[in-house]
């Protein structure tokens, strides 16, 4: 009888683990693989699709083809551990083992009626609805967007420079866009933001949004809009959050994992990705690497080898403002202009074009 072995999420975790299987897997395995969309998608680039910059085609990579691995298009609605089955909306899914790669959803820490009234880019159907709103305004509409952090500043430098006609103002609790990269790429990203038309707003801390506006500070200061874009945080995706009762939460309530990314109280199922623990930062970066290393366990136990993961080296941060210039930390150097830009679209374009 074939051992099942169930994916969910075809996302950068989910993909870097099915590529790095793909050439072993031996004949009494099979892979079944869930997700929404019926290809994989660049996520980096959604902020693209909602700005109207990329066209939804240009986000698409084709699943790899292969006679042990099905692909499944569905909506999962719940993990039943104790029953060995996934629940999705049309259907059950057994598994024998589980790879849950779900990656993450918007966190809006309780800001009152931000999840209702606020638009997102956190998943391509999120982001064409987004897009559609934008593509509806008339001119001198303002589009508000909560959160400074690589989101943010590359959905707004790149809306201004796709629409013009609008005002674009951008919200930041920290004192500075991109806080945790260093002073000259501030500075840098906040000249090009003012350059642009883009309004800044630092030191402000939003407490409530409603239909019409968004309230921040301690005198609830309205900030009227027409489109409104969360991009504040994330976390991960809630329908992992059963696995928690099988390991602990670190602090951005991601799932501990041993190091071979299995549950510490439960054997054969695994976490990569955003729902997974790690010291860095939740990255597409990061979920690709855990995605291979996980391939690479699985290899490893279907051919009798010791596994012997080598530690996680991300190679920096790269952001798009614009078509045309960037800014990027890489190996702790500073990059800004041009080269960033053009780094960051050949990583990507090498991702869609070299998917298996």
């Amino acid at each position: 009888m074939s051992k099942n072995i169930v994916l969910l999420g075809a996302g950068y975790g989910g993909i870097s683990f099915l590529n790095t299987v793909l050439p072993h897997i031996p004949p009494d395995v099979r892979i079944t693989v869930i997700d929404r969309l019926p290809h994989h998608t660049i996520k980096p680039e959604y902020y693209a699709l909602a700005s109207g910059s990329l066209n939804e085609n240009k986000v698409k990579a084709a699943f790899p083809v292969h006679s042990q691995v099905d692909y499944i298009q569905d909506e999962i609605e719940e993990i039943q551990i104790s029953f060995h089955k996934v629940i999705c909306k049309q259907q059950e899914v057994r598994f024998d083992q589980l790879i849950v790669a779900l990656g993450c959803v918007d966190n809006h820490f309780n800001v009152p009626w931000a999840e209702e009234y606020t638009e997102s880019i956190q998943s391509f159907s999120k982001a064409m609805k987004t897009r559609a709103k934008i593509d509806n305004l008339p001119p001198a509409s303002r589009v508000v967007i909560i959160g400074g952090g690589l989101s943010g500043v590359e959905f707004s430098s790149d809306l201004s420079e796709q629409h013009r006609e609008l005002n674009i103002t951008l919200l930041e609790r920290s004192e500075e866009v991109l806080s945790t990269l260093p002073d000259r790429i501030h500075k840098y990203v906040r000249q090009y933001l003012d350059d642009h038309g883009v309004e800044v707003l630092t030191n402000v801390s939003v407490t409530m949004v409603d239909d019409k506006a968004v309230y921040y500070g301690p005198d609830r200061t309205a900030l009227p809009y027409d489109v409104c874009v969360w991009t504040a945080g994330i976390m991960p995706n809630p329908l992992s959050n059963p696995l928690l009762a099988y390991s602990n939460a670190d602090r951005m309530n991601r799932i501990v994992v041993k190091e071979n990314y299995e549950l510490p109280y439960y054997n054969d199922i695994f976490v990569v990705g955003d729902c997974a623990s790690s010291e860095f930062a939740p990255s597409a970066q990061l979920a690709h690497i855990q995605g291979k290393q996980l391939g690479e366990y699985f290899i490893s136990v279907w051919k009798g080898h010791e596994y012997r993961p080598e530690p996680i080296k991300l190679k920096g941060v790269l952001g798009y403002l614009g078509k045309k210039t960037g800014f990027g930390l890489v190996n702790d150097n500073i990059l800004l202009g041009k080269v960033p830009n053009v780094i960051k679209s050949g990583v990507l374009w090498m991702h869609k074009h070299h998917m298996g």
